[in-house]
């Protein structure tokens, strides 16, 4: 009796199935993940809170008191009372002497001295205004994704390697004098519209401040760039996030309808246990100055 043929199936051909299932499985549950981290942690408010009183300016140094190069913000910190007037020029002429030295003393430094920038002043002020000029995306970050990665390397695609090495070693070798040096260059801020043009290269106005706290407290890329950072520059970053969006809440410039309140009550659970800080229950009076006032505004 002739055998019969029997037709050899290849294994691969029955594999097939299979690895094509498990490839379309692998897709989708990659989808759900990515929708999944598109989500906003802290959704922006859709509400414009009105007008709120400004944090009062910096009190009128003691003229008999020698000028130092950094001071601590002490009671310089928002206060819930009313403050006295400041004398504009000898604020100006204080604050805008205290970055001169600031930049001098980057200038005698080894680490600046071998980087061959020239004058330091002109140079960290052309990195402002580059980084002014180009902003992040605040709100609608998570409507795309490629929003959200031209957030996530803000920095690197708006500045240069080598600039941002050498912004790496001031935050590493100043160290010691970065509150102050924060505390410095927000007091310049505050003031510096009223100020002759032409003392400090350093520009900070506040629209565009208000962009990149708004980057920091409420989008994926600043809040991914935060946490990159040790806890001390990262709450530092934040607590001054808070304040330039409470200056924007009272000049009605909150455009993108930013909630602080949260943030604020992060940083008041978080800031205590960060020993750190060497001006923590500064920060901790200031925040909880505000909290009352926006629980007082808008509720909890």
């Amino acid at each position: 009796m002739p055998a019969q043929d029997k037709r050899v199936i290849s294994p691969r051909k029955t594999l097939r199935p299979v690895l094509l299932i498990m490839l379309i499985l692998a897709v989708l549950l990659g989808f759900a993940i990515w929708k999944l981290a598109l989500a906003p942690q802290e959704p922006a408010v859709s509400y414009a809170p009105p007008p709120l009183t400004q944090p009062a300016p910096p009190a009128a140094p003691d003229p008999a008191l020698p000028s130092e190069p950094f001071l601590p913000p002490g009671d310089r910190a928002l206060s819930a009372g009313p403050a006295p007037d400041p004398e504009p020029e000898d604020q100006c002429t204080l604050v805008s002497g205290q970055i001169g030295d600031f930049f001098a003393h980057l200038e005698r430094q080894d680490y600046i001295r071998a980087r061959e920038i020239g004058a330091a002043q002109d140079y960290f002020g052309a990195l402002g205004d580059r980084l002014l000029a180009d902003p992040p995306v605040v709100s609608g970050e998570t409507d795309s994704l490629f929003a959200i990665l031209n957030n996530t390397a803000h920095f690197y695609r708006v500045l240069q390697k080598d600039d941002l090495l050498l912004l790496k070693d001031v935050l590493i070798n100043e160290r010691e004098e970065l509150e102050a040096t924060l505390d410095l260059f927000y007091r310049w801020s505050l003031i510096s519209a009223d100020c002759p043009a032409g003392d400090v290269a350093i520009n900070l106005p506040l629209p565009a401040l208000y962009e990149y706290a708004g980057f920091f407290l409420n989008t994926l890329g600043g809040r991914s760039y935060l946490f990159r950072r040790e806890a001390r520059v990262r709450l530092l970053a934040q607590y001054y996030s808070v304040l330039v969006l409470d200056r924007a809440n009272a000049a009605q410039l909150n455009r993108h309808g930013l909630d602080i309140r949260p943030t604020i009550a992060s940083l008041l659970a978080e800031m205590p246990a960060v020993e750190s800080l060497q001006l923590r229950e500064e920060y901790l009076a200031t925040l909880s100055v505000l909290q009352d006032k926006y629980q007082r505004d808008y509720g909890n």
